[in-house]
């Protein structure tokens, strides 16, 4: 199939054909099969729950981030003011997929305009950390473009090397970035694309003026394998290159630094998944698949997804004696395959 020489917008609207048809999750698993919520007992009533946070100082109503999917591609209007739609109303947080195309003017910008649609929410704009190097100017645009609260760099050399056309020259990235967030009016956040996050950038980012990181764990959408598939190559080999969701989460938590919002993600799935993540430390969840399959449906659907969410993570932090999401933080033990137990300090 490839996509040498095709137009960004079906270059887009292949990744989405290909996610929503074919299997394009990590033969990995995330590691949090291993991971359990300590039982408590909750010394409260079921109204006395609380699932909402702060992200970028907005109120949402649950600490979660839809991942950046898409923009420029046929389908990518629809796909996105379904999600725009659906995170507005029911309180979450979204970041747009790469505006690269729209900002260099390859495809219609009307894909990523969503903030008519969700004017009260966090929402992030998108590009690769590479392209610091192209300067402040290039970052400002991508976010006042879309009236963004802020910007969601990937950072994916992986991905970049096996995709055709991708970016192949990372020198003097780091330096661009560091010169540009001295002084940027905006956050900043990083993130990796599914092998998970490398912590010598986490220990440069914990010393620099970055927002946040978002993990983004082997274990769930896996773009060696959409990479291969849309080229039509064997990139198996490169599949299980990377960091499960549940050790990079406890690796990037252990060298962050205060301050700093830390989102798992990568093959994260249910409430309960969820709630793991946030006792393992994080502070949000981020998930991109199942988003991209219900907004292909309606935001409806979208609606229902996340509500379904809410209800398993209630759930969880219910079983663990957990008021709050911040309650259930330190809450875990990890099962070795031996099925001896470590319990975690908290």
């Amino acid at each position: 199939m490839g996509t040498k020489g095709r137009p960004y917008s079906r270059i887009k609207d292949l990744h989405i054909e290909v996610s929503l048809n074919q299997n394009v999750e990590s033969p990995r698993t995330t590691g949090l099969e291993d991971v359990e919520l300590m039982p408590g007992f909750p010394t409260f009533a079921l109204s006395d729950m609380e699932t909402a946070t702060l992200f970028l100082g907005k109120r949402i109503s649950l600490p979660l981030l839809i991942a950046p999917l898409t923009g420029g591609g046929k389908e990518s209007l629809r796909i996105n003011r379904n999600l725009a739609v659906a995170a507005e109303q029911a309180g979450i947080a979204m970041a747009l997929g790469s505006q690269r195309p729209m900002l260099e003017k390859k495809v219609d910008p009307q894909s990523y305009l969503v903030r008519e649609f969700a004017p009260t929410i966090p929402l992030l704009a998108n590009l690769g950390l590479v392209h610091a190097k192209r300067g402040d100017a290039y970052l400002l645009q991508a976010i006042e473009s879309v009236r963004a609260d802020g910007i969601m760099l990937y950072v994916n050399p992986l991905h970049e090397i096996l995709q055709e056309e991708g970016e192949d020259d990372f020198r003097d990235a780091l330096s661009a970035l560091e010169k540009i967030i001295k002084t940027f009016p905006y956050p900043v956040l990083l993130k990796e694309v599914g092998t998970g996050f490398p912590i010598p950038l986490v220990n440069w980012a914990s010393e620099r003026r970055i927002a946040g990181i978002d993990t983004a764990g082997l274990g769930g959408t896996n773009w060696a394998r959409i990479e291969g598939l849309i080229q039509g190559k064997d990139y198996s080999m490169y599949e299980a290159l990377g960091s499960c969701t549940r050790d990079t989460l406890m690796a990037v938590r252990g060298s962050i630094g205060k301050g700093r919002y830390l989102i798992a993600s990568g093959g994260i799935r249910s409430g309960v998944d969820m709630a793991k993540a946030f006792a393992l430390g994080a502070d949000l969840c981020s998930m991109a698949l199942p988003f991209l399959r219900w907004a292909a449906k309606s935001g409806e659907e979208v609606v229902r997804g996340i509500e379904k969410l809410r209800e398993e993570l209630k759930i969880a932090m219910w079983y663990a004696g957990a008021r709050t999401v911040n309650e259930l933080k330190g809450n875990f033990q990890t099962m070795s395959r031996s099925g001896l137990t470590a319990k975690n300090a908290p």
